[in-house]
């Protein structure tokens, strides 16, 4: 497994998904801070916007650099086809969690420059929690990728997302899925609504009791849908 990993780093060196991983956070922050969104605008895009489809890009630019050799053989051997799956699931959350360091590291200096809205214990523990709740969006995005391309697998990822936000409040069933998470546990972490509205005082959106269950939650989708597309891989005939 490590050596797959290894591979994955040695093949991204001066390739377009390191750059991704450092440009999709710096533009977010640059971005909000010279259209005067602060800390709380910054937040919002990256949530909504930058970071699902930073992860449908990543997923679909490592999985298409095989893809577009048809894996090379890797269809003879199917052991070896769930773990190069899971490897390479295992490298793109690794380059989700870098890119969403830098992130954080930007909030932070943000406050420092501009007047902060955002503590570093909040920003810390709202970085934490968006890893847990976004990481099953990885294999999702790889399968997608794999089935079909970069616009598929962005546009869905995206879009997920997009309609997580708009039934926010709502009774739609879409509020219900692992998408909303993410988005809905940052109004008592960070205070702020997915429309990027302050949360009104009082409101019981504030509570957070259940913040760290519902992230596990969303852990043990990842799990189990890195198990579901691994399978899916591992039983796919080679061409």
């Amino acid at each position: 497994m490590l050596a797959i990993i290894k591979s994955e780093f040695q093949k991204s060196k001066r390739s377009a998904v390191n750059k991704f991983v450092i440009l999709a956070p710096l533009m977010t922050l640059l971005l909000c801070y010279f259209l005067g969104g602060g800390q709380n605008g910054a937040y919002n895009w990256w949530v909504v916007m930058f970071l699902p489809g930073l992860i449908a890009i990543l997923a679909a630019m490592v999985i298409g650099r095989d893809k577009n050799l048809e894996y090379k053989g890797l269809f003879l051997y199917p052991r070896e086809k769930a773990l190069f799956w899971i490897g390479k699931t295992l490298y793109v959350s690794l380059l989700f969690l870098g890119s969403s360091l830098i992130f954080m590291l930007g909030i932070a200096m943000m406050g420092l420059i501009d007047q902060a809205t955002i503590s570093l214990q909040a920003n810390l523990l709202a970085m934490s929690i968006l890893i847990l709740t976004f990481l099953f969006q990885i294999p999702i995005c790889m399968f997608l990728a794999d089935r079909f391309n970069l616009f598929v697998a962005t546009l869905f990822n995206v879009g997920m997302v997009i309609l997580s936000v708009v039934s926010f409040g709502s009774e739609s069933i879409i509020k219900y899925s692992p998408y909303g998470v993410g988005v809905a546990l940052m109004c008592p972490i960070l205070h702020i609504l997915p429309n990027g509205l302050p949360v009104p005082e009082g409101s019981p959106l504030l509570a957070d009791n259940g913040i760290w269950s519902a992230a596990l939650g969303c852990m043990l989708v990842f799990i189990m849908l890195v198990a579901a597309t691994a399978w899916s891989f591992k039983e796919r005939e080679g061409k």
